[in-house]
């Protein structure tokens, strides 16, 4: 298999972390940011990641790969077997990609001094209330082994307590701006876990 990405990426790395927690190895094709020539060539779309699966199939968006990881390598497992509380995981997911993330995007796209700013990261600062309360007297954020929320999450949250210098991309940077681990010991103790997990 070929995982198809872009330095530092926060979605390649949701699949690195389901593929090294299924001890699953990949073949990692590194695209320069600023040229997505190869990944258009290899998906007809310029996102990542890309998950060439050695079958013939070119999957794309990070959570659908993890998912189909997922039923393709069952052990361990990352969503729950029971309908009911996999609902829930899925639905997590989905306020995850198409609600949490609208807000530092927002943010990355407005203009210097926009008065919206300050209301998007007390949002930002709110939502860390809900992640911490999730975490309390559980390890992981749907129970006691890491999975697909974890992965969908940990990261973009772990900018909270955490950054590379080498990274430079401008999204990071505004989550290194408006998050904080203070004052949420569960959040910035789940960072510490999820950053002990095996990456492929």
């Amino acid at each position: 298999m070929r995982l198809h990405g872009i330095p530092h990426s926060t979605n390649v790395l949701r699949v690195a972390l389901a593929l090294g927690l299924k001890g699953v190895a990949v073949e990692h094709v590194v695209h320069a940011a600023g040229d997505r020539a190869g990944v258009r060539a290899v998906s007809g779309q310029e996102l990542v990641p890309v998950l060439e699966t050695g079958d013939g199939r070119v999957l794309t968006d990070s959570m659908t790969i993890v998912a189909w990881i997922d039923a393709t390598w069952p052990t361990p497992p990352l969503y729950p077997a029971d309908p009911k509380a996999r609902r829930e995981v899925e639905a997590f997911v989905g306020f995850f990609d198409h609600v949490w993330k609208v807000t530092p995007n927002a943010i990355d796209a407005a203009p210097a001094g926009d008065p919206r700013i300050a209301a998007w990261a007390a949002q930002l600062r709110a939502w860390q209330h809900g992640f911490d309360a999730l975490l309390t007297d559980r390890p992981f954020l749907f129970g006691e082994t890491p999975g697909a929320a974890d992965l969908c999450a940990y990261p973009f949250l772990r900018f909270a307590t955490s950054s590379d210098p080498d990274d430079d991309d401008l999204f990071h940077g505004v989550l290194i701006a408006h998050l904080s681990p203070a004052p949420h010991a569960n959040l910035a103790a789940w960072i510490d876990r999820m950053a002990a997990l095996p990456v492929a």
